[in-house]
């Protein structure tokens, strides 16, 4: 089966009026459309008699992220093709269960905030819609909640973007939804719900049928809900709530032209797990938490017999480096259920609208047009007051992106040389206004053992209070933001915007084959960037000058790559990547700040890998093998008029990745990958990591320290915190004639450091799964058990791409127990 993953340029629009652009996806289970460089294959037609046993499905398939359908034998990188029975079976709902199936997805918390898009390789993977970006996204977090029920498959991909795609941000891959297609043979629908522990509720309709008697217009429908869902709603006052609708609609007029059009609103209500504070390896061994009333604060010191500073009583705000006072209490048992978000004052809220227009024209047998244009409107509030106050708004998003792809296959001039070429012109505008408060987002003041409450929270500094000689900053003063009311934010710390910019990107990407056995990929691309961005609305004039202003910026950002590969044997192929590229720093919803400089606009990354792939067993048993090494930079933390929000960052390692496909009764998926990341400050003006605790709440209980103090160590080059080495990940299906069927899957890995001490570990850990069902043509009942054996585990607040591993001992994060799941799904 094959994929085209479509693109557009905005120049085409009027070209291609008349044709209503939509989109070319038509496989059932993958949404593929005709091969981009041939005419569509004909299939032959096929007898089948009942009694006959259907053909394996092939270990692995053909993929199309490279423009033209290739067999993933001969793309030159790891991409795995996720099908939909393949999220069924673990009842994938959030990007963190797409671990189950790839050793390069790394399981993330983000603490606080939302996960929006998987970590592939230790970094962000950065998310695709049928090819186009979806946008709003920084750093995995804060952007739409994927909706994986409206997909027919996903691709994961592993490095920077491709040439075709586009980069957004130095990423370790990347995930292409392939969005569920109409039915163009008869009516088809089916509907499920789902109930289990910790109230979780989901339902679900999908329903597709053709429109007229000449079968050239059909639909596609899906709806999902969601009351809850246990690995939120386990934890004290944490939920998810979802409602979503899809809509698709494809038309075939002719055989050379087919269009598409999909699109999607959701509403997403929901509060994230927030963790545990004060993290000691006693609480990650042993539950035992240390306890401590919050007494005062601190200002810096008035005189030298002041070690901590000048203390202050009650409730109220330190500046930075002076921390909080704790009257130091004993080690005594929390509940794993305990969070930090356990308060009706926090809250998180989105809607988001999609709508995605693609058309594909087949002018003859060699050259081909694809536009593909996307339009997203995104609200988003992530209020969490008590006990870090935070707040993260865009009262307003709006991105529209466009990309006119043509694929040209020259006429074959040789017996040993030929080539496919696939170029065009992308283009973005994106529009958003965005507001962030969180310079003293810092929680180990809050005393868990006991009900959190309003007063555990650190009172907004006013501009009075962030000029005065104890905080010496006025980018400091918590704004209130408009519309909003007890919300606040600040300025000059590399997230709150109101921007506007406009991209324009051409690309070409040729692909040479010499011979049957050696191909040689090229293509090169130019993000040209012109950028609007000023101090958000709301702003108070004193904040506004010389050191903080509207800024316009223009950006060429280069982007190259080399692959070679060479087929040894016909079962056996060799690749290599070479990837050079620039991409930008972002703020927190993906715009630019008014702050940024140029540096900001030209983050340099690079990726080294060379692989091997098997097929093997008749073509039933895939093999990959790959090394690799990536460079880039990554966010670090800021304060409000600070001047290092990147730092470069490297990650190597080694994968193998596997599936076997014997028959159609039995699959497997498995895999392996070691990995290690590093973070690199030694050219950062004498500037080391930041970090809001340099040391555990044990040690300050011994010697009466204060916590929470947003101090910066010393410069040097430091492993990546909150980053396992290893990963590893088995999953394995067995289903008989009779219906029956039983699928187990195996999640592991190592340990990981919470914090640059490298004092407190979460060690290695694993979990296994399994469900059982009975399926007939008719109706479904399927019975999951997640994590059966009841293993109690921790994983770091947020892992070390994120600007958040800098509060990794401010809370860390108990992982889900046991829990069960039960779904009827019906057809018709």
């Amino acid at each position: 089966m094959v994929r085209e993953h479509c693109t557009a340029c905005w120049a085409c629009l009027t070209l291609l009026a008349s044709v209503s652009a939509a989109g070319a996806q038509e496989s059932a289970s993958h949404a593929a459309s005709p091969l981009p460089y041939s005419q569509p294959a004909q299939l032959p037609e096929v007898t089948v008699n009942a009694d006959q046993e259907e053909p394996p499905a092939p270990a692995q398939e053909v993929t199309s992220i490279y423009g033209p359908d290739l067999s993933i034998m001969d793309t030159p990188r790891d991409v795995l093709p996720v099908s939909r029975e393949e999220l069924d079976t673990v009842m994938a709902q959030q990007v963190n269960d797409l671990v189950a199936f790839s050793p390069s997805v790394n399981p993330t918390q983000a603490t606080g905030n939302v996960v929006s898009e998987p970590v592939v390789r230790g970094l962000p993977a950065t998310a695709f819609r049928n090819g186009m970006l979806v946008g709003f996204s920084s750093g995995g977090n804060w952007g739409p909640l994927l909706n994986f029920n409206a997909d027919d498959s996903l691709d994961v991909v592993t490095g920077p973007v491709s040439i075709v795609f586009g980069p957004q941000e130095f990423a370790g891959g990347y995930v292409n939804e392939v969005t569920k297609q109409p039915f163009f043979d008869r009516f088809r629908g089916d509907a499920y719900y789902t109930l289990g522990m910790y109230d979780t509720n989901m339902w679900n309709i999908d329903i597709g049928d053709s429109i007229g008697k000449e079968k050239k217009l059909a639909y596609r429908f899906d709806y999902f809900g969601q009351e809850g869902y246990a690995p939120y709603n386990y934890y004290d006052d944490s939920y998810l709530n979802r409602e979503c609708a899809y809509l698709a609609l494809s038309w075939k007029p002719t055989e050379e032209i087919q269009v598409d059009w999909n699109g999607e609103i959701n509403q997403n209500s929901f509060l994230p797990y927030a963790g545990v504070t004060r993290p000691t390896q006693s609480l990650i061994d042993n539950g035992l938490y240390q306890s401590g009333s919050w007494i005062g604060y601190y200002t810096p010191p008035a005189t030298a017999a002041q070690p901590f500073g000048q203390f202050h009583p009650g409730q109220g705000t330190p500046p930075p480096g002076s921390g909080y006072a704790i009257a130091w209490g004993p080690q005594v048992p929390i509940s794993g259920q305990a969070n930090l978000f356990n308060t009706p004052l926090d809250s998180s809220r989105q809607f988001y609208a999609v709508s995605q227009a693609i058309a594909t024209i087949r002018l003859n047998e060699r050259l081909t047009l694809v536009n593909n244009t996307l339009f997203e409107y995104f609200q988003a509030n992530a209020a969490q007051p008590v006990p870090d106050p935070t707040w993260v708004v865009m009262p307003y998003g709006v991105n529209l992106a466009d990309r006119l792809e043509i694929r040209w296959e020259p006429e074959k001039k040789s017996s040993w040389c030929s080539q496919s070429v696939d170029g065009g012109l992308a283009f973005r505008f994106l529009s958003d206004e965005e507001y962030s408060g969180s310079w003293h987002s810092t929680s180990n003041q809050a005393d868990m053992s006991k009900p959190i409450t309003a007063a555990d929270a650190s009172l907004p500094v006013p501009y009075s209070l962030a000029i005065s000689p104890a905080y010496n900053n006025p980018f400091l003063t918590d704004i209130p933001i408009p519309g909003y009311p007890g919300e606040y934010y600040n300025v000059d710390n590399f997230a709150s915007t109101q921007c506007n910019f406009w991209e324009i990107s051409p690309f070409l990407q040729d692909i040479l084959h010499f011979g049957e056995k050696a191909t040689l990929f090229l293509g090169a691309r130019l993000d040209a960037y012109f950028v609007n961005a000023q101090p958000p609305s709301g702003t108070p004039a004193l904040l506004i000058g010389p050191a903080y202003d509207a800024t316009s910026t223009t950006a060429l950002l280069p982007q190259v790559t080399a692959s070679p590969t060479y087929r040894i044997f016909p079962w056996m192929s060799w690749y290599s990547t070479y990837y050079f590229g620039q991409t930008t720093a972002q703020s927190i919803f993906g715009a630019f700040a008014p702050e940024f400089t140029s540096t900001y606009y030209h983050q340099t990354q690079t990726l080294y890998e060379t692989g091997l792939k098997f097929s093997l067993l008749r073509e039933t048993l895939f093999l990959g093998l790959s090394a690799y090494a990536q460079s880039g930079f990554i966010p670090t933390f800021v304060l409000p008029g600070g001047t290092t929000p990147t730092v470069s960052a490297d990650v190597q390692g080694a994968q193998l990745q596997g599936s076997y496909r014997p028959n159609r009764h039995f699959w497997a998926n498995f895999g392996f990958n070691y990995m290690q990341g590093y973070e690199n400050w030694t050219n950062t003006d004498g500037v080391g990591p930041t970090t809001f605790t340099p040391y555990p709440a044990n040690v300050a209980a011994q010697y009466g320290l204060p916590v929470s103090q947003i101090v910066s160590l010393a410069p040097g080059i430091y492993p990546f915190i909150g980053f396992p080495k290893e990963y590893g990940n088995l999953m394995l299906t067995y289903k008989t004639d009779a219906g029956f069927g039983v699928s187990f899957w195996a999640i592991g890995q190592g340990g990981q450091f919470l914090s640059y001490d490298y004092a407190v570990r979460a060690p290695a850990w694993y979990t296994l799964n399994a469900s059982v069902f009975y399926a007939t043509k008719r109706w479904e009942a399927r019975v999951w058990f997640y994590n059966f054996t009841d293993n109690h585990y921790w994983i770091a607040g947020a892992p070390g791409f994120t600007p958040a591993r800098t509060a990794n001992l401010e809370y860390a994060a108990l992982q889900m127990p046991f829990w069960v799941q039960a779904m009827i799904r019906v057809s018709f």
